[in-house]
Parts: C-alpha cells; sequence; structure tokens
C-alpha cells in the first residue's frame, strides 16, 4: 500500500518500472553479494552503519507456550508472507488468516515472469489470460515438500483458515483471493474448515468496528477500516473452535523487543524493532502462579502499516491484543520498514516476490531458508525457549 488510494498507482505497479526494479535489484545485488570488498563497502555498507546508529530495544523474551498451536494472519503483503510461513512452517501451526492476498507462490505462476512483474499483475489484478497459475503452483508447493524446504503438505488436513476478500478491493482483486481458497482446498484443507469471507463491501484494509477509523468501503491509509466488526475476532474464532469474545480492554504488557538479532543477512527491509503483546497469565514472572500454558498469534502488517508508517495503530487497534487476553495468546508483531536503497522496498511490504534474497536470479522468498521467514520463525523458537540465549 502507498499514500495513493490503492496499488493501481503502486510505483512498482507500474510494469516499466517494475521491470527497471528488477533489473536494479539484480545490479545492485550481484554487487552485495560478490567478493569485491571494496564494492561491498561502497555499497552495501551504509545500511548496516544505520542499522548499527540505533539505540536497541531489549531482547526478545521466552514464555511457557505450545509452539504446535501457532497460528499466523496478515493484511495484503502480509496475507502473502501469512501463506508463506504457514506453508513453510506448517508442522507448528494449526491455522491461518488470509486478508486480501494471493495463493502460495503467487509470483512464481509463471516461469518466464519476472516474480517482480508477476507480483504487481497476476498476484494482484489479473486479466483473464494471467491469472494465478494454480496447477504450476501446486506442483511447486509438492516438489518443495519433498525437498523438505518446507513442512509436509499433510499437516495441512486438519487447520483451520480465515480469508477475507472486501468487494470493494481494487488492490488485490477478488478473484486473486477466489484463487488461494482453492489452492487450499486443492492442497489438502476441508472445504468446511476454511471461513471464506467475501460478502462485506470493503476496500483493502483490515476491518474494525472502530467509528473514527476509514470508511468502510475505501481504501486509504492507515488500511484499517470501520466496517462494523472487528475481523482480529472472526480470525481467532475460526482458527481455534471454542475462543472467549474479546476482554473489555487490554490489560497485558505491549513490549519492544530488537529484531536486529533475528535478521539473516542485511537486506531483509524488517525494522530494527518488534512488538509482541503478552497477557499477564502468560507473562513469566514470579507473580505469575497460573503457570498458565499459552499459543502464539503472529500478526502480519500490510504494506507501509509498519510502525514507522503509522505508528501504534495496527498493533493497538485491531483488536488482536484483546482476544489475546482472553484466549490465552501471546501476539507477536513482527515489523518491516520502507527501503530506498538496497533492497529496494518504498513501500514498506513484505517479500511476496524475493528482494531480500542477493540472488535475483533465482530468489527465496517462500522456504524455511528465506531470510524473513527464517527471521520469525527465530523468534518463535525464542518466545518458546527453544532458541533461548
Amino acid at each position: 500500500m502507498s499514500d495513493a488510494p490503492n496499488w493501481k498507482h503502486h510505483p512498482i505497479a507500474n510494469q516499466k518500472l517494475a521491470f527497471s526494479l528488477l533489473i536494479a535489484s539484480v545490479v545492485g545485488l550481484s554487487a552485495c553479494s560478490s567478493n569485491d570488498e571494496a564494492t561491498k563497502q561502497t555499497d552495501c555498507e551504509p545500511e548496516k552503519l544505520a542499522l548499527e546508529t540505533v539505540e536497541k530495544a531489549a531482547p526478545l523474551g521466552s514464555y511457557r507456550v505450545n509452539l504446535a498451536a501457532t497460528s499466523v494472519s496478515g493484511l495484503s503483503s502480509g496475507a502473502f508472507m501469512t501463506s508463506q510461513l504457514y506453508m513453510a512452517h506448517s508442522d507448528i501451526m494449526v491455522g491461518a488468516g488470509v486478508i486480501a492476498g494471493g495463493p502460495y507462490l503467487c509470483a512464481l505462476s509463471w516461469p518466464l515472469s519476472a516474480p517482480l512483474f508477476t507480483a504487481t499483475t497476476t498476484c494482484m489484478n489479473p486479466n483473464a489470460t494471467n491469472a494465478p497459475n494454480l496447477p504450476r503452483l501446486e506442483q511447486l508447493t509438492t516438489e518443495l515438500a519433498e525437498e523438505n524446504k518446507i513442512s509436509p503438505i499433510n499437516n495441512l488436513i486438519d487447520d483451520r483458515l480465515y480469508v477475507f476478500s472486501g468487494q470493494a478491493d481494487e488492490t488485490v482483486h477478488p478473484p486473486v483471493v477466489d484463487a488461494t481458497v482453492q489452492y487450499f482446498t486443492n492442497m489438502g484443507v476441508p472445504v468446511g474448515s476454511i471461513n471464506y469471507d467475501n460478502s462485506v463491501n470493503a476496500g483493502h484494509a483490515i476491518i474494525t468496528d472502530h467509528a473514527d477509523d476509514v470508511p468502510c468501503a475505501e481504501t486509504a491509509s492507515p488500511y484499517i477500516n470501520n466496517c462494523n466488526f472487528m475481523q482480529s475476532t472472526r480470525i481467532i474464532e475460526q482458527i481455534y473452535p471454542g475462543a472467549q469474545p474479546p476482554a473489555a480492554s487490554a490489560s497485558g504488557q505491549l513490549i519492544e523487543f530488537d529484531q536486529t538479532e533475528f535478521l539473516p543477512n542485511e537486506i531483509t527491509s524488517m525494522s530494527e524493532k518488534g512488538f509482541v503483546y503478552v497477557p499477564n497469565q502468560c507473562a513469566d514472572t514470579e507473580a505469575n502462579a497460573q503457570n498458565t500454558e499459552c499459543k502464539i498469534h503472529i500478526a502480519v502488517h500490510g504494506c507501509q502499516q509498519g510502525y514507522e508508517s503509522i505508528g501504534d495503530q495496527y498493533y493497538t487497534t485491531t483488536g488482536y491484543n484483546q482476544m489475546a487476553d482472553s484466549n490465552d495468546l501471546i501476539i507477536l508483531y513482527p515489523q518491516v520498514s520502507v527501503s530506498h536503497t538496497i533492497p529496494y522496498n518504498p513501500q514498506g511490504c513484505w517479500d511476496f516476490w524475493g528482494y531480500s534474497s542477493y540472488n535475483q536470479f533465482d530468489p527465496d522468498f517462500y522456504t524455511q531458508e528465506a531470510p524473513q521467514i527464517k527471521a520469525i520463525h527465530a523468534m518463535l523458537e525464542r518466545m518458546s525457549g527453544a532458541g533461548a540465549q
């Protein structure tokens, strides 16, 4: 998302510019991954220095959690990342919420098309001849599982999904989201375990019932729209049957933590800070005598929704924290930043076409080793104690 009303005006949605950005990324990242130390210091080091000048937040903590009951949800580029996290690590996932996002591997739909070009056409506003290529995506998924680059596909058979497409969404058009539902059905998620919520006249946004949010049918920053219901509630209720209603107000701790220790390379575009919401019953303190075993839900913002773009709105006003309090959930809010150099990510989007890979000819943004996925999984391990310091 951008300052413009929708991605039809997004810089990378322009096809000629998309191709130019791809070439720039290839040239720039080839330099960064070269063996020429002088080149690497000249072209790549400024980003590293910028990170080092920022005062770091506290390390992410560990809690008593059932990692095998993890779930994830996200909007737009965060929805694409949701599918990527979910498929890469379905062994620990029980469900997902995809808000205005296309199918897993969507940007690989056409082998002769650059992923960036496909991401901004097929995966957002396709015509009749270049819609998401489900047979190819399903075959690629099967191959990735056979190569142990993602978790086994049969993990999906007992999971539960929430998928949303707004009828007024002209950014990620409804047929793309239709393909997401069909993809997951074809990959083994039972039809009865998918709640496809596509009857709301909503723009491109995550939905709330807050009167001061963007009107329902519009698409405008901060891409949090009032459609008279809390989407986070619907997501959690779908993923976790028997979920309790949200608490009246959030009473736990919202903790800022240092994301940089989890980043596997210098071109992830992930922010210095992430956030985690911890209900009181999940906090690891001496005063907590309940010894509650909690679950983790990852809430992934969309483009131009990180804290550097809209402040705390995504992680304080979308309702996840109130659902966390009443359902023993810890909410992880990973963050990604705008980047105008390398990587080129001018809208602060999660990677669903390959900008976070040094190898732009064969980028990995979708396996367990993909930089952003690897970083978030390391956060999960830390939170569960598996990756404790």
